[in-house]
């Protein structure tokens, strides 16, 4: 209306939450912001954010704007936003991000392919070295090997 581009629609306030207690299989597709404070194995689809706190256990496709890891997860991630990666956090899988933070003592193992990154170059232009002012040794060299048998 009045000519506004409509934005879409997400949340700020947490919709879903897997409490600490749960074990949660399945798919979830929601607008807002899903916290995982138990074990989650399935899929995720948000329009907003996923909180994955520091004894949570989540084996699962994620995709959503912003992902935060202070627990344990793996499978694969596709995230909008950030992913951050906290200390106590560990990750197993493969994400594509737009921007990325890995807290000293966070850990990933696995692939990480950043979005928007623009095409891999062909080769780069790298300039030579320059060379070593005059007066200054030479590093040494290496004696040839020893002939003889």
């Amino acid at each position: 209306m009045f000519g506004r581009e409509k934005k879409p629609v997400t949340s700020d306030r947490i919709e879903v939450t897997v409490g600490p207690t749960a074990n949660f299989k399945g798919d979830l597709v929601c607008d807002g912001i899903v916290k995982i404070d138990g074990v989650y194995q399935g899929s995720i689809k948000t329009a907003s954010n996923v909180i994955i706190s520091e004894k949570a256990r989540v084996d699962a496709h994620i995709e959503a704007q912003n992902v935060s890891v202070s627990g344990q997860a793996k499978g694969s991630m596709v995230v909008q936003g950030r992913l951050e990666i906290l200390p106590t956090g560990r990750v197993w899988a493969d994400v594509t991000v737009r921007s990325f933070l890995l807290d000293e003592g966070g850990k990933l193992h696995g692939g990480l392919k950043m979005l928007d990154a623009g095409p891999e170059p062909e080769s780069f232009d790298v300039p030579p070295l320059p060379a070593a002012p005059s007066g200054e040794e030479e590093p040494p060299q290496e004696p040839a090997p020893a002939e003889g048998g």
